[in-house]
C-alpha cells in the first residue's frame, strides 16, 4: 500500500481552503433551502423523501467538515468527510452530464452565483479532492517556523482567492452563453 507524506505547511493550507469551501458552500445552501431543494430534485439522483432530507443534510455537514478542518484533532476524519462530499458530487455532476443534463445549477454558489454543471465543475472538484487528500495525508515530522507561517497564509489567501475567480469565471461562462443565444434569437 501507498504512503504518503506532505510537508505540515501543505497538509494545513490544504485544510484550510478546503474548509473555506465546505464552510462557504453549505451557508449558501443554508440561506435558500427552498432553491437548493430544487436544485437537489433537478440532479435526479435521490428519491423525492431523501431529497427533502438532505436539503438539511448537506448544507450541516459541510459546515461541520469545514468547521473539524480546523481542528488538528478532527482534520484527518474531516478530510475523509470532504473527499466523500466531492466524491459524491463528482459522481453526481458526471452522471447528469451523461445522461445530457447540462442545464443544472450545481447548487455550490447559491443564488447569487448560479452555474450549469460542465465538465469543468468536474475538473474543479477534482483539484478539491486532492486537497482532500493532502489535508488528511500523514504530515512530516517538523516544526513550523514562523516564515511557514506567512507561508500558510499567503498560500490559504490565494488559494481561496483562486477559488472564487474560478467559479465567478464559470458562472460568466454561463452568462455570456446565455446572452449569445439571445443575440442569435433577435
Amino acid at each position: 500500500m501507498f504512503h504518503f507524506t506532505f510537508d505540515p505547511a501543505i497538509n494545513l493550507v490544504a485544510a484550510l481552503v478546503l474548509s473555506y469551501v465546505f464552510v462557504l458552500a453549505g451557508l449558501h445552501k443554508c440561506r435558500a433551502p427552498a432553491e437548493f431543494a430544487t436544485t437537489l430534485a433537478n440532479y435526479r439522483i435521490l428519491p423525492e423523501g431523501l431529497t427533502r432530507q438532505c436539503v438539511y443534510l448537506f448544507p450541516v455537514v459541510e459546515i461541520m467538515t469545514g468547521v473539524a478542518l480546523l481542528i488538528p484533532a478532527t482534520a484527518r476524519t474531516a478530510a475523509f468527510s470532504a473527499g466523500t462530499l466531492l466524491c459524491m458530487y463528482i459522481a453526481a455532476i458526471a452522471i447528469n452530464l451523461l445522461r445530457g443534463r447540462r442545464n443544472i445549477d450545481c447548487g455550490c454558489g447559491g443564488p447569487a452565483q448560479k452555474q450549469t454543471i460542465s465538465e469543468w465543475m468536474i475538473a474543479r472538484n477534482g483539484l478539491l479532492l486532492f486537497l482532500a487528500f493532502a489535508a488528511g495525508s500523514q504530515a512530516m515530522p517538523r516544526t513550523l517556523l514562523w516564515f511557514d507561517w506567512v507561508i500558510i497564509i499567503l498560500a490559504t489567501a490565494t488559494g481561496c482567492l483562486f477559488y472564487n475567480i474560478i467559479n465567478q469565471l464559470l458562472v460568466n461562462k454561463d452568462l455570456l452563453n446565455s446572452l449569445t443565444r439571445e443575440e442569435f434569437r433577435a
